[in-house]
């Protein structure tokens, strides 16, 4: 199952989204992440710098927190602009067979490499935020999705109550990841925000919100 993790507008936490859930679901599954976003959000949360190395895609991967992570590289700046999209989604496709489950980070518009994990997700997740703006672009993306034959679900970032978003292409979910000191604390230090928790608090909050993302992507 590929589940692709898309918005075309920056800040509304994908990046935070995909490392989290893949995370998650690599406690209990073969899990791949890989980072499609040539500025590489998910390489630097995990505290990796981006290679500065041209490589092929899935060309490079490396084992963290029992997820099988696959780092941002130059390389996808030069996918990005090609315009080869059938190409990029086969090859996340082929990435893909070798796991139970793989995450795809996108980069924050609805360009190659986004369209192509789009193509190529099973599942589709939209971390959205209670914000006009971020509000107002998900028509956009709910045009371009209803245009592929897709449907994503929504998510509600940064926030203690789900937004309901009525646009064709989304559905919305009933479920709102609240602001917390963790995600910007996990970032800084290089982990998940759910493995810092672990070490943190006795009551998981994230991880009991992560679980219900979970059990409706992959239902």
């Amino acid at each position: 199952m590929i589940i692709t993790v898309v918005n075309q507008k920056g800040g509304v936490g994908k990046t935070t989204t995909s490392v989290n859930l893949a995370y998650l679901l690599a406690q209990r599954s073969n899990v791949a992440l890989i980072d499609l976003d040539p500025e590489g959000g998910s390489t630097v949360s995990f505290g990796i710098r981006r290679d500065k190395k041209e490589l092929k895609l899935g060309e490079k991967s490396v084992n963290i927190f029992n997820v099988e992570f696959f780092p941002a590289h130059v390389g996808l700046l030069n996918l990005e602009l090609s315009g080869e999209v059938e190409a990029v989604a086969q090859g996340l496709k082929e990435i893909a067979k070798g796991f139970d489950i793989t995450v795809i980070d996108t980069p924050p518009n609805l360009g190659t490499l986004a369209v192509a994990a789009m193509i190529a997700g099973d599942r589709i997740l939209t971390p959205i935020t209670p914000h006009p703006l971020a509000i107002q672009v998900t028509k956009n993306l709910g045009e371009r999705l209803a245009s592929l034959g897709k449907v994503a679900h929504a998510v509600t970032n940064m926030s203690n109550k789900p937004v309901n978003v009525n646009v064709e292409g989304i559905k919305s979910l009933e479920i709102a990841v609240p602001q917390s000191k963790l995600f910007i604390e996990a970032s800084r230090l290089g982990v998940p925000a759910l493995r810092l928790e672990e070490f943190k608090t006795k009551r998981p909050r994230l991880q009991a919100v992560f679980e219900n993302i979970a059990k409706v992507i992959t239902g």
